[in-house]
């Protein structure tokens, strides 16, 4: 049982270095151009058998 605290403890400690570490890293503009034109709307349908994409855009589905 206290090994299952010290992990958690550990876990979190580590999460928030982590963290704070990050506040100084921004994604380039390029990515985000790429990013942002590239978006795609519509819905994820899971099926027992397949995996549906219906987009808002038209009304076809893609696999």
């Amino acid at each position: 049982m206290v090994i299952y605290i010290v992990l958690v403890v550990l876990f979190i400690i580590s999460f928030i270095m982590a963290w704070i570490s990050m506040k100084d890293f921004h994604i380039p503009k390029e990515i985000k151009r790429i990013l942002s034109m590239r978006r795609i709307k519509g819905s994820i349908v899971f099926f027992k058998d397949k995996v549906e994409h219906y987009s808002s855009s038209s009304s076809s589905s893609s696999n």
